[in-house]
C-alpha cells in the first residue's frame, strides 16, 4: 500500500506580508529623519535667538521670540557724531576798566567804582577818596623781603564826609603795573612810607604815603586799588 506525501509547508512569509512590513520599516525612517531634521531646525531658531539676544554696548536685549531681521539696528540706532572744526576759541582778556559790581580776579575783590587819578570818588564806607599823586622814586628797602630799586611813590587824601568817626587802620592800599596788571610789592619800610593810621573824625581830611617796587618803564602804568573797610568793595584809580 503506496503511503501517501504529507503536504508542503508553506508557513512563509506570503507576498502581501512582505509588502505591508516594508511599508512599516519606510514610514519608520521617515519618521526618524523627520525627527532629526525638526530638531536640526529648533536648534538653529534656537541659536539665532541667543546670537540675536546678546545685549550690544548701548543698546537692550532684543526679544529672543521676534524675528532675526526685526532685531537689526535701524539707521536711527547708530550714534551720529557731529565733525568738529578743530580749532579753538581763544579766553577772552578781562576789560581794561572793570565793571562796577563784579568780581575782578586781577585785583581779587569785587569792584564799586573806578575812576582817574586825582578824581574825587566816595567809597563804600562814605569817604571820599582821591589819589594826589603817582612819582617815579627808589625805594630803600629796610624790612625782610623788600626790594629797593625802581618804585612809585603814592600819595592819597580820605575825608570823612559821614557823622562818625572811621577807623584808618582798615584801609588797604595796592598797586598793579603793566598791561598784565601785575601786583607791585609794597616797601612799607622805606622813609617816605607814611600809610593811613588813627582814627578819621566827621569831616576831617587824612593824606598818606605808600610805596611799590615798580619797574622804570612801568611807572607809568600803574592802577591803584582802595578798600576802605576789610572786605569791602574796592575803588580803582587808573
Amino acid at each position: 500500500m503506496t503511503q501517501g506525501h504529507e503536504p508542503e509547508d508553506t508557513s512563509g512569509p506570503t507576498e502581501p506580508s512582505r509588502n505591508a512590513a516594508g511599508s512599516r520599516r519606510r514610514r519608520g525612517w521617515l519618521i526618524a529623519g523627520g525627527s532629526v531634521v525638526a530638531a536640526a531646525i529648533v536648534a538653529a531658531i534656537v541659536v539665532a535667538a541667543v546670537h540675536g539676544a546678546t545685549p550690544q554696548p548701548g543698546k537692550g536685549v532684543a526679544n529672543a521670540l521676534d524675528p532675526v531681521a526685526t532685531q537689526l539696528a535701524h539707521p536711527s540706532d547708530t550714534p551720529s557724531s557731529t565733525p568738529s572744526s578743530g580749532a579753538t576759541e581763544a579766553p577772552k582778556a578781562a576789560p581794561s576798566t572793570p565793571k562796577p559790581g563784579t568780581l575782578d580776579a586781577r585785583y581779587g575783590g569785587i569792584v564799586a567804582t573806578t575812576a582817574a587819578v586825582a578824581q574825587n570818588v566816595k567809597t563804600p564806607g562814605g569817604l571820599t577818596a582821591n589819589v594826589t599823586s603817582v612819582e617815579s622814586y627808589t625805594a630803600t628797602a629796610k624790612r625782610p623781603g623788600e626790594v629797593s630799586g625802581p618804585a612809585v611813590k603814592v600819595t592819597l587824601k580820605l575825608v570823612n564826609g559821614t557823622s562818625s568817626d572811621f577807623p584808618l587802620t582798615t584801609a588797604t592800599v595796592n598797586a598793579y603795573y603793566g598791561s598784565a596788571s601785575t601786583p607791585a610789592s609794597p616797601v612799607a619800610g622805606d622813609p617816605a612810607a607814611k600809610p593811613f593810621t588813627g582814627t578819621l573824625k566827621p569831616g576831617a581830611t587824612a593824606t598818606a604815603v605808600y610805596v611799590f617796587t615798580v619797574p622804570a618803564d612801568s611807572a607809568d602804568a600803574v592802577t591803584l586799588t582802595l578798600s576802605d573797610q576789610a572786605g569791602a568793595q574796592l575803588v580803582v584809580f587808573k
